[in-house]
């Protein structure tokens, strides 16, 4: 098994006090380095303001979800994120074009042909469905970019898809109070 990232991600709907006090425990893990916003998520300021900080703090990278076009994205949120995700490989195609090189995008993929053609379209990274384990073991078997297990959560999930070569693993917060030691257990499968 080799090492990988945590890669929590907001759902729709979160509520941003209880995601704040979730992620005020799990943020400092250190295989904890990006957190992902859901799509169409408008945030106030001072929410923006708290959860900058925090990630900040402890060096996670903020990675909203967005649709394409971006007029549906905030912008105080793309003015201050670190990359952007994106649902499917043409949404990447037609982003790349918007926003650049510079900007780090990953991209949703279900299949071998749309993971090959995020690569070749400047994907930073891909992610798979939870479960297809085969994918992943291909994708890090053949290729250098960096690949992602959607939808990993419990422990028993992060065991196979760390076997199978995932560099992160996407794990909802479920806000169920259970998310802490979710994590802590995540994590020290993670440190490998």
């Amino acid at each position: 098994m080799t090492a990988c990232d945590l890669y929590p991600v907001l759902q729709t709907g979160f509520d941003m006090d209880a995601a704040l006090a979730v992620l005020h425990d799990i943020l400092p893990l250190p295989e904890v380095t990006a957190l992902r916003l859901p799509r169409g998520w408008t945030p106030e300021k001072a929410q923006l303001s708290k959860l900058v900080a925090l990630l900040h703090a402890n060096g996670v990278a903020l990675i909203p979800e967005v649709d394409v076009p971006l007029s549906g994205t905030s912008d105080s949120l793309l003015g201050i994120c670190d990359g952007l995700h994106v649902a499917c490989v043409e949404d990447l195609v037609t982003l790349r074009k918007t926003v650049g090189s510079d900007m780090p995008i990953g991209c949703h993929c279900d299949n071998r042909d749309d993971a090959m053609k995020a690569g070749e379209s400047g994907a930073d990274y891909v992610a798979f469905p939870a479960g297809d384990l085969e994918l992943v073991k291909w994708w890090s078997s053949v290729m250098e970019l960096p690949g992602v297990t959607e939808n990993v959560t419990t422990p028993a999930d992060a065991s196979l898809a760390i076997a199978a070569g995932a560099d992160f693993l996407a794990i909802p917060l479920q806000f169920d109070g259970k998310d802490q030691e979710r994590f802590s257990a995540m994590a020290v499968l993670a440190a490998g």
